[in-house]
């Protein structure tokens, strides 16, 4: 740990570190009004050097802000701020948590890091791990490059041990998924002898029990509730509404929704036919009444114009294809306007509905191979951590495909501007 910083030099020295990793000034000001509150929060306490105690009572007084779940932006903009603070009197770093669209390294690791990669790219490790090996690893190249490793081979164990340190705060799943990751890298470095000795020993092994996990999961109710909720007379609505069938009626995931395009619709058969893009594996679904008809709904009278065959739409410009996480952000923003209240620890995304349509069809005593076929499984272990919860049943009905034609102006009186 390095020497403890008085405020107004940790606020300097952090607000240079931020320009470092190339936040935005109006990102960095947002933040400075924050820290200005702070500082005389201490001076009124006479305080002159800043802990996590101090922040976290901080948080709680001036904000009111004692749980650090499911804040909305502004609550959690100011924990960022003091978390930041706590990072940087800690550590001496302020490691970025935004995912950048290229990772970039410091040049003492680069080759290093790259080779890693590649090497992994050759064992048919998915681009998708990969990715994230390239996030968590270059969260860990910050680190060394902050502490002035010039070389990889002047790595040591207390450098490791220091940026393991660093995770303190962060979830289970992103230590979990870090120190596997550096594990992985440490054992590479050792075997293509750019390390003399395998440092993956130090590398405390995080152990996440699967089996003990709860899927997050909403009553049928709840279910009906959500849907509900959406108001059906607008272009987003029509759009917001077949994505929630989507994943509550056929349990899809985000990923294979807001990939689904019209090639996938085998409207003369009621199917919807893809290759999941978790497992690669072919997978055909029931093309539900209520489901079919949403994206007619939508196609017909929300849906943007544009070349893109893929069917789901952001609304505002760029007009571009959905993203997972801006589903997930529907479902959220749905979950709230419904009034259904989410607990901490509980999932509020896409996944929760389709863990949703999992515990409905168990309740209805359905066989665990068919709910695994049902949810695109390709073993039935992955299924079999739904007997935690109970649940309801899919039903396969043929569907009248009225003649419509996508792609075509919206009738006057229905908008797409959101």
């Amino acid at each position: 740990m390095q020497e403890l910083l008085p405020f107004n030099d940790l606020i300097s020295a952090v607000k240079e570190e931020l320009r470092r990793v190339k936040y935005k000034e109006s990102r960095i000001d947002l933040y400075v009004s924050i820290w200005e509150t702070l500082k005389q929060y201490m001076e009124d306490r006479d305080l002159n050097y800043f802990d996590m105690k101090i922040g976290l009572n901080f948080l709680e007084d001036e904000y009111g802000i004692t749980v650090f779940k499911h804040l909305s932006s502004s609550c959690g903009t100011k924990v960022r701020a003091i978390n930041m603070l706590g990072e940087y009197q800690l550590h001496g770093i302020v490691l970025s948590k935004i995912r950048k669209t290229s990772q970039e390294y410091c040049p003492s690791v680069k080759k290093a890091f790259d080779g890693f990669i590649q090497s992994r790219r050759r064992y048919g490790i998915s681009e998708k791990t990969l990715n994230s090996n390239e996030l968590y690893l270059s969260r860990f190249s910050e680190y060394l490059s902050k502490q002035q490793v010039n070389d990889i081979s002047e790595l040591h164990p207390e450098h490791i041990i220091g940026f393991i340190n660093t995770l303190a705060g962060t979830t289970n799943a992103t230590v979990y998924c870090t120190t596997c990751s550096l594990r992985v890298l440490l054992r590479y470095l050792y075997d293509e002898k750019i390390l003399e000795k395998d440092f993956s020993y130090v590398v405390p092994h995080i152990k996440i029990d699967k089996t003990a996990r709860i899927p997050s999961a909403y009553s049928k109710e709840e279910v009906q509730k959500l849907l509900d909720s959406v108001d059906r007379g607008n272009a987003k609505g029509k759009r917001d509404y077949a994505l929630l069938l989507l994943a509550s009626r056929l349990g899809m995931r985000a990923g294979d929704i807001c990939g689904l395009s019209f090639k996938n619709i085998k409207w003369e058969h009621n199917e919807i036919e893809l290759i999941q893009e978790k497992t690669k594996e072919k997978i055909l679904l029931p093309l539900l009444p209520e489901v079919g008809s949403a994206i007619i709904d939508y196609l017909k009278y929300g849906r943007p114009i544009t070349e893109s065959t893929t069917i789901f739409m952001r609304h505002t410009c760029p007009i571009t294809p959905l993203t997972p996480p801006t589903l997930h952000s529907i479902v959220s923003q749905y979950l709230r306007l419904a009034g259904i209240k989410v607990p901490d620890g509980k999932k509020h995304g896409p996944h929760a509905l389709r863990h949703s349509l999992a515990s409905a069809l168990l309740e209805e005593n359905t066989p665990l191979p068919i709910i695994a076929e049902v949810l695109g499984h390709t073993t039935t272990e992955n299924t079999s951590l739904y007997l935690k919860i109970d649940v309801n049943h899919l039903r396969h009905c043929a569907l009248d495909i009225p003649d419509f034609v996508w792609n075509q102006p919206v009738p006057r009186g229905v908008s797409h501007e959101l």
